[in-house]
């Protein structure tokens, strides 16, 4: 009797010890690693102006082979990252992402898209100033828009890789390794 009433205690003590203020939908985190890049995605022609958390605009248009990123066009292959504040998988990215970013930095970007709503902006920054992220990170409605182009997107994390011409390379989906994206990298950067 005493060992299950400590084990209550204890099993009630884990559970308070939750933050309760976000909710997390533990529904929209993938747990797989990546998916086949077979997936031979087709694009609709449409214009996207994405915001950033610094105000400025990252302006793009959406071609039958993938994304074309004015600012980046010719020069950077650009990776495209669907994220959550609150996501586990996605922070763990964070990492990797700005070690591969500075590692390919002439030839490499990475736009960080929030996938929330109603995000108050200073949590954020908070959020960008706790991970030290140097990356873009756009927010506001276009973010959704753009995520429906991408496959509509539902789960996240989610990853798209194009070429420096805008040429969509591969979609990764869930958690995924250094070395896999730096393989892929490495192809969006030669072609």
């Amino acid at each position: 009797m005493k060992k299950s009433l400590i084990g209550l205690v204890v099993i009630g003590f884990l559970f308070s010890a939750c933050d309760n203020k976000t909710t997390i939908d533990e529904s929209v985190i993938v747990k797989s690693t990546s998916q086949d890049s077979s997936d031979n995605k087709e694009f609709v022609s449409e214009n996207f102006t994405l915001l950033t958390t610094d105000e400025k605009f990252i302006t793009l248009k959406s071609t039958a082979q993938g994304l074309d990123f004015e600012e980046f066009k010719g020069k950077k292959a650009v990776l495209v990252d669907v994220f959550a504040t609150w996501c586990p998988p996605c922070i763990e990215e964070i990492p990797v992402l700005k070690e591969l970013r500075e590692k390919y930095k002439n030839d490499f970007e990475i736009v960080s898209v929030l996938f929330e709503k109603d995000k108050p902006k200073q949590e954020i920054l908070d959020f960008i100033a706790k991970y030290q992220i140097e990356y873009p990170i756009t927010v506001g409605e276009e973010n959704f828009k753009l995520a429906k182009q991408l496959g509509d997107v539902k789960k996240i994390p989610e990853m798209f890789l194009f070429t420096k011409d805008g040429r969509f390379v591969k979609r990764f989906v869930g958690k995924t390794s250094k070395e896999d994206l730096e393989q892929y990298i490495n192809l969006a950067i030669k072609n």
